[in-house]
């Protein structure tokens, strides 16, 4: 009888972890899913000059991955 109330107890308690892991997977995917849909209404507000600067900078491709040795500026992004 003790076996089996341990064993009840810790499935209920695997299950309970599951679903406490499962719910923050779930909210995390919903905060950067907001994130990149406010993103993408800002890009479709941006210039052709600085689509293409953000082209040139963040599409690499394949096997051509550098690291920058200094921080990365836009120069079209900022602000006069």
């Amino acid at each position: 009888m003790k076996k089996n109330l341990f064993i009840a107890l810790v499935l209920c308690s695997t299950c309970a972890y599951s679903q406490k892991t499962i719910e923050a997977d779930t909210t995390d995917y919903v905060s950067i899913s907001k994130s990149l849909d406010a993103f993408a209404e800002e890009a479709e507000c941006w210039t052709p000059e600085q689509k293409k600067e953000f082209a040139e900078v963040f599409f690499i491709e394949r096997g051509k991955f550098t690291i920058p040795k200094e921080p990365i500026v836009l120069k079209s992004f900022e602000k006069p």
